[in-house]
């Protein structure tokens, strides 16, 4: 790499610092420029890799999940229909007289007609014995009628355990299918098995359009379905003598030579490199009760083309970072050599640097006020945090505690003692709520649960009696029965009663005062519970309606509020999983409505 400075000859002074251009200095410069630039290009390339392939990975799970689902549900459809057949009382006089060619017939005709309704590939009879007695298909060349299979792990599992299933290339069609027994019983004895066989090539043929490849191994690792025909029937590791010879007994994958994919998982995991040295990106995903693998593979190839287009801009960046470099230092070399010949500039020079410093000086004691006085906004915006969201219990525990001294001074001791149970739970719940007030930076931990919606108006609106009563406003409540919710119930109170306090507020100056709560199921798509809190007050200014539940929006004068009620509201209804919303009303006044998920909706969606 060429050095630009040491070229540079300044007219009428003397060359400074120059040195031969293959000195062993300029040799070192060169080559750890080199070093900077492949590293450049390096971190650009594994960083865009590395980072394409976990998007590839988290869209892989997504696919594997869906094609997962489509595959159980597939299978799903024909689970019954075996065990159809143990309603037909010609299926049993078949199964006792097997030699009977008219009843064969008439069996087969049934289960021709039911297998055109259920979509299967096959449906058939066999007797204990293994013997194929009738099939849906037993006008079709192919047919398993007259075959003993016996042989089939299908066959040798229905009896045992009264079902079977099993994957396998059929030994008369010849077609791949995935087969479900079911024991025929009468009387507690077995008397033949009926056996349904599902093709699943409709679901091979789409994967074949995917942009990614499928295949579907079973739990001898061969796989049994792939997009890709030449690695249908291939293990993808070499198989054991053991379960050759077990696959000899079963011929599950027909005439087919089970030869290796030669796949090689590289080191990290989550990729493979395939025979014809194409590397993959793969995932997988258990189904069937854990007897199949699900493997999607995605190719590397277009997300490695990316990556060395980013690694060679990196690298292109890094020798245009070096040329600005090395344009940067010519250019102090030349302020240098001219300094150096001129006093002069040399002393202004130093007295610029005296008031350079000077005024950083300055700049820093000015930082240092304007992050003191950072430090104080904060602090005070906090404790106002605080303070508004204890004033309203700490309003009805004053409340509480005045009317028990009177009671107390009345020799009303009963009605006492009610006061001094409310102050006790007035108390309890300041000491949650202080646990509670986390919930403006962090996700609370406490468990949601049932809670009634009445209790939680009644609670709340008991904190804000006194409120009430000093306004003079006048509150209705309609509760429907029986409503429940899922939330917590001190963070519920605490969102209506910062509701019921903005309510009062927006009623100061105006008459006449008054404040509507209704509380309902609201049918749609998901049943919820609606909790409507109406005032009459002025209407929203529309700015502030937008905005209204960010923090410190608020249309209070200075030192009334910060703003934070409302957002602290709308953060404990999304954290139950519901909504908060506000509107104006007409002709005048405002609304803010609570969206709440049912609890019984919520635990029955659980249990699904």
């Amino acid at each position: 790499m060429t050095d630009l400075p040491s070229l540079v000859n300044i007219k009428g002074s003397p060359q400074v610092g120059s040195a031969a251009p293959h000195s062993p200095r300029w040799l070192v410069r060169g080559a750890m420029a080199i070093v900077l630039v492949m590293a450049a290009s390096w971190l650009g390339y594994a960083g865009a890799f590395y980072r394409g392939l976990g998007d590839l990975h988290a869209v892989a799970q997504q696919r594997l999940a869906v094609e997962a689902a489509r595959l159980d549900g597939y299978l799903s459809r024909f689970e019954y229909l075996p065990s159809l057949l143990e309603t037909s009382p010609d299926v049993f006089r078949l199964l006792g007289d097997p030699a009977d060619a008219a009843l064969q017939h008439a069996v087969s005709m049934y289960l021709k007609s039911i297998n055109l309704l259920a979509g299967a590939d096959n449906l058939y009879v066999l007797a204990v014995t293994g013997e194929a007695l009738a099939a849906a298909d037993f006008d079709q060349p192919g047919t398993p009628v007259g075959r003993n299979l016996s042989y089939r792990p299908y066959m040798s599992e229905a009896l045992a355990t009264g079902r079977g299933a099993f994957f396998g290339v059929g030994i008369t069609s010849a077609r791949a299918g995935y087969y479900l027994s079911y024991a025929l019983k009468e009387g507690g004895l077995t008397k033949g098995v009926a056996v349904v066989k599902v093709n699943l090539e409709s679901l091979e043929r789409e994967w074949r359009d995917r942009a990614s490849d499928i295949a579907l191994v079973d739990g001898r690792q061969v796989t049994i379905l792939a997009s890709r025909d030449e690695w249908r029937f291939r293990p993808i590791v070499p198989l054991s003598p053991e379960v050759l010879e077990n696959i000899s007994r079963s011929k599950p994958y027909g005439i087919s030579e089970l030869k290796p994919l030669g796949w090689t998982y590289l080191e990290g995991g989550g990729r493979v490199s395939a025979e014809d040295g194409s590397t993959y990106s793969i995932d997988e995903r258990w189904l069937n009760g854990n007897q199949w693998r699900l493997l999607l593979l995605g190719d590397e190839r277009p997300m490695r083309q990316t990556a060395l287009a980013i690694g060679s801009f990196s690298g292109l960046a890094g020798i245009v970072a070096l040329l600005a470099f090395g344009l940067l230092e010519q250019r102090r070399r030349e302020i240098r050599q001219r300094l150096a010949s001129q006093v002069a500039l040399q002393a202004a020079n130093d007295t610029l640097e005296i008031r350079v410093q000077e005024r950083t000086a300055e700049l820093r004691a000015a930082q240092d006020d304007l992050v003191h006085a950072g430090k104080l906004a904060a602090l005070g915006q906090m404790s106002a945090g605080i303070v508004h969201e204890l004033n309203q219990p700490l309003a009805a525990l004053q409340t509480a505690a005045d009317n028990a001294i009177l009671l107390v001074d009345r020799g009303a001791i009963g009605d006492a003692r009610g006061n001094l149970i409310r102050i006790g739970e007035l108390v309890r719940r300041l000491g949650r709520l202080t646990s509670q007030l986390r919930v403006f930076a962090y996700k609370s931990n406490s468990p949601l649960d049932a809670v009634s919606v009445a209790h939680a108006l009644t609670e709340s609106l008991k904190i804000v009696a006194a409120r009430v009563k000093e306004s003079g406003a006048e509150v209705s409540m309609d509760v429907e029965a029986g409503l429940r919710v899922l939330a917590d119930q001190i963070r519920l109170e605490q969102l209506l009663c910062n509701i019921l306090a903005n309510a009062l507020d927006a009623l100061e100056g105006v008459e006449p005062k008054s404040i509507s709560i209704r509380a309902s199921r609201e049918e749609g798509q998901t049943a919820r519970a609606r909790i409507a809190i109406s005032n009459s007050g002025p209407p929203i200014a529309p700015d502030v309606l937008q905005r209204m539940f960010e923090p410190f929006v608020t249309t209070k004068p200075a030192g009334k509020g910060l703003g934070l009620g409302l957002m602290l509201s709308n953060h404990i209804a999304r954290s139950f999983g519901g909504e908060l919303h506000a509107r104006n009303l007409v002709p005048r006044g405002a609304e803010f409505v609570v969206l709440l998920p049912l609890a019984d909706t919520a635990g029955a969606s659980h249990e699904r």
